[in-house]
């Protein structure tokens, strides 16, 4: 069993520290039954620590970070008519670009692979339903 990852008391930024965010949202109807979204949410990388091989800390607390984080979705919808209903049917793309996006690094100072970033998110696309009437 490993031992549990406890370190000494001392101050840090925390793990969903972020200094510097932009988040842009931005909705156009071109037509009065077209719609156009558009998310794009960029922010500096957030903060780790890096372990040595008995997972104790090295150095500072949170002093390394990820890469710079830029995600965008973009998406598309269209109004129709049945019957009496008026549903919005569309396609959304989240991380439209499929930009490279991880999730976790390699913390570890012993690996080979020390300060590789794993995980990326994909790209994803979804239909969208909204009903009105």
């Amino acid at each position: 069993m490993l031992w549990p990852i406890v370190g000494r008391n001392e101050y840090a930024p925390a793990r969903a520290d972020v200094p510097h965010r932009l988040l842009v949202r931005s909705r156009a109807m071109p037509t009065p039954t077209w719609l156009i979204v558009n998310v794009v949410d960029w922010h500096s990388g957030l903060p780790y620590s890096a372990v040595d091989e008995y997972l104790d800390f090295v150095g500072p607390r949170n002093d390394r970070r990820f890469p710079a984080y830029v995600r965008t979705e973009l998406g598309i919808e269209h109004r129709f008519k049945i019957y009496k209903l008026r549903p919005w049917i569309g396609v959304r793309a989240d991380n439209a670009f499929n930009a490279w996006l991880p999730l976790d690094v390699q913390s570890n100072i012993s690996s080979p692979a020390f300060g590789t970033f794993y995980n990326s998110q994909y790209r994803q696309f979804r239909v969208q339903f909204r009903f009105e009437r």
